[in-house]
């Protein structure tokens, strides 16, 4: 399934295609602005995917082993 394009302020993406290597948070967690929610890995570097703003955690669309684009919606956050 393809997933949506990032739109809002807690809307969390990546801006290079790559792998999620980790998931870090899971859906109602609290989070801060900043704070690494995913690990993905793209051309043999690791990179940490922060939140975009501090609110709870109320999606997460990747899995570990996800291939993901950049833009798209990884994990959704409610300030």
């Amino acid at each position: 399934s393809k997933r949506q394009q990032a739109s809002a302020p807690g809307h969390v993406s990546t801006t290079m295609p790559g792998n999620i290597v980790d998931v870090l948070v899971k859906e109602g967690d609290v989070v801060k602005a900043g704070q690494a929610v995913l690990i993905t890995e793209a051309m043999k570097m690791e990179t940490e995917v922060q939140a975009s703003i501090a609110g709870k955690v109320v999606a997460i669309h990747v899995a570990k082993g996800d291939r993901v684009n950049p833009g798209e919606i990884l994990v959704e956050i409610e300030g």
